[in-house]
């Protein structure tokens, strides 16, 4: 790979995150098939040289053989998918935005514009974690069955529905003490905006091509892209979400998070 090729690649990479030679459910993207060539043509020490670009940028290339995807090798066509992932304990550089869906997820068309950026986080994370539940636990999928992505659905409505559920079981429940009661609050002041809260975020996961519009009115798909790179951190920064041995304080806290109850995690364990 000359400079000329890690330019365009990266380039294409930065854009789309994705390359395949033989893309599934979609059509080729405009220069999707010389990147895919380019990679594919690659020798091991090429393509370890660019990974320790990636790497002093914060990024890493991780792949998928398309007969995972039930994708059939067409001759002269790369049948690999490569995505473009975080590197595990680096910084991205700085020209990367890695704030951006803050700012998305607080505009200011729902009135709180002045929204804190805590509650912003805290939001965030319950919309993530559920959105996880639909894409996996809902179906009795595991983060490595990447083949699956086809089958994971989410609606809005449906999203909305489960959401105001938990909400109002945590309500029910009571305020906790502690860190926990501080979650707590934020969730009921604004349990009247989870329509907003949630098309918000399901917006964000569109444009950072996590889900994919089905052509059904409000549903989404997650994208081959989003399936790979669980597959690949799910062994790693997901389980930091409840370390094995956490205070009762945090494990109220992560309850939350997670929509679920302190009882529901000790069952678990």
């Amino acid at each position: 790979m000359n400079p000329t090729e890690i330019g365009i690649v990266f380039a294409y990479l930065l854009r789309w995150r994705e390359i395949s030679g033989n893309p599934p459910g979609r059509n080729l993207r405009d220069g999707e098939r010389e990147v895919a060539r380019i990679l594919a043509n690659c020798n091991s020490s090429s393509l370890n040289d660019f990974e320790d670009f990636l790497n002093a940028q914060g990024f890493s290339l991780v792949d998928r053989d398309g007969v995972e995807f039930g994708i059939p090798p067409k001759a002269g066509t790369p049948n690999t998918i490569w995505v473009l992932t975080r590197k595990r304990g680096e910084d991205v550089a700085p020209y990367v935005d890695n704030r951006w869906y803050i700012e998305a997820m607080r505009d200011g068309r729902g009135g709180d514009r002045e929204a804190k950026k805590h509650e912003t986080i805290f939001w965030t994370a319950r919309l993530w974690l559920t959105l996880q539940w639909f894409l996996y636990e809902k179906i009795d999928r595991l983060p490595s069955e990447v083949s699956r992505y086809s089958e994971a659905f989410v609606s809005k409505r449906l999203f909305v529905e489960e959401l105001s559920s938990g909400i109002e079981k945590m309500g029910n429940s009571g305020r906790p003490e502690g860190e926990a009661g501080i979650v707590w609050d934020h969730f009921w002041k604004d349990k009247g905006k989870i329509s907003t809260w949630a098309a918000r975020f399901l917006n964000v996961m569109e444009q950072s091509g996590m889900i994919e519009a089905t052509g059904n009115k409000d549903e989404w798909r997650q994208t081959v892209l989003a399936a790979m790179e669980m597959a690949d951190n799910s062994s790693h920064e997901v389980s930091y979400l409840l370390p094995p041995k956490e205070s009762l304080a945090s494990r109220e806290t992560a309850s939350l998070l997670l929509g679920d109850t302190v009882a529901a995690q000790d069952e678990q364990r």
